[in-house]
């Protein structure tokens, strides 16, 4: 065994030991079941998230866990960009709060989050000065065009769909970088399925195939070119990528049941038994990486989850209704 590995061996039970402490379905399900937003609250306050915050400020906390757990992976590891890959979506999100609050004149500084690689502060900095130091270009130069589109076509969706993809290809080229299989295989599971998702979508707008390439990511093991070829035969095209991509067990009821017109929601719904097979695969791993990234995964699972109960309970959602919802993020 050598030293890095050894290295790694206590990150691995470092995060074991840290799992136990983790939100589990069964303290969900308790939530799921009181009586109202405050009671479910206090069903899950017992976990360490949520010391020091009430119900009012359950976002704040998931915030808090959120930079305290890449600040602790990065420190176990001494690999500083080992959590951007997680971390670049809430970069995507803030550019998108910008893009909108320069179109609208609004600051909105109450969505930004805290937990991307760059501060909104520092981002804010260099898109105005036009520079990108302690900005990816990719993100920043997105972010410009998609601004000068948003103020052109006053289309937000296009907009979102400029910087989303930057987001993704932000993402494969990272994992990239660092050179961990599981990563890679994060990022490019990661682009197929949104391109897939996003393919469907452009299908029910009866969008033509160029229009569909120009709109597609690349990074994946589906290029944009091959989605497109398969745009026009439907979802049997769309079968047959998923097959491509190694989906097709997890996305084939879903797909079947599109093609009866059900919603894009029974999609959605089993993206995330694809990943749970790639990050259960990762964990009975020893030693390595792959147990650390696992981890990171659990943990937006967890957030995802808590965060889903909790604003569902405020809007007073049917507890079936939620529980189901929990059920795909746990996804067996």
């Amino acid at each position: 065994m050598t030293k890095n590995d050894t290295k790694y061996l206590h990150a691995a039970a470092r995060v074991h030991s840290l799992e136990n402490q983790m939100i589990s379905r069964q303290d969900l399900l308790k939530a799921i079941e009181a009586h109202g937003a405050e009671e479910a609250f206090k069903a899950l306050s017992a976990k360490g998230m949520f010391r020091d915050f009430s119900m009012k400020e359950y976002e704040k906390a998931f915030e808090r866990e959120l930079k305290e757990t890449y600040r602790l992976v990065e420190d176990i590891t001494e690999q500083s960009q080992i959590t951007f890959i997680f971390r670049y979506p809430a970069d995507g999100h803030n550019l998108k709060v910008y893009a909108k609050a320069q179109l609208t004149a609004e600051s909105f500084e109450e969505l930004y989050k805290e937990t991307g690689t760059f501060s909104p502060q520092t981002m804010k900095e260099e898109l105005l000065a036009k520079r990108f130091d302690k900005v990816p270009e990719k993100l920043g130069q997105a972010a410009l065009y998609a601004m000068d589109q948003l103020a052109k076509t006053r289309d937000p969706q296009m907009a979102s769909i400029i910087i989303d993809n930057a987001v993704l290809e932000q993402m494969s080229e990272k994992a990239g970088e660092i050179g961990n299989p599981l990563l890679t295989e994060y990022a490019a599971a990661k682009i197929d399925l949104i391109n897939i998702e996003t393919a469907i979508r452009l299908m029910r707008m009866k969008k033509e195939p160029y229009e569909v390439q120009k709109i597609l990511t690349s990074g994946g093991t589906l290029s944009p070119a091959a989605i497109s070829g398969e745009f026009s035969a439907g979802y049997e095209g769309m079968m047959r990528l998923a097959d491509r991509a190694g989906k097709k067990k997890r996305l084939e009821k879903s797909l079947a049941a599109l093609k009866q017109g059900q919603p894009l929601s029974v999609l959605e719904e089993n993206l995330d038994a694809c990943f749970k097979d790639l990050f259960d695969k990762a964990k009975i791993i020893p030693f390595g990486l792959e147990p650390v990234i696992a981890f990171l995964y659990q943990k937006e699972r967890e957030i995802r989850a808590a965060r889903l109960v909790l604003s569902a309970k405020l809007f007073g959602l049917p507890k079936d209704r939620i529980a189901e919802r929990v059920r795909y993020i746990y996804a067996d």
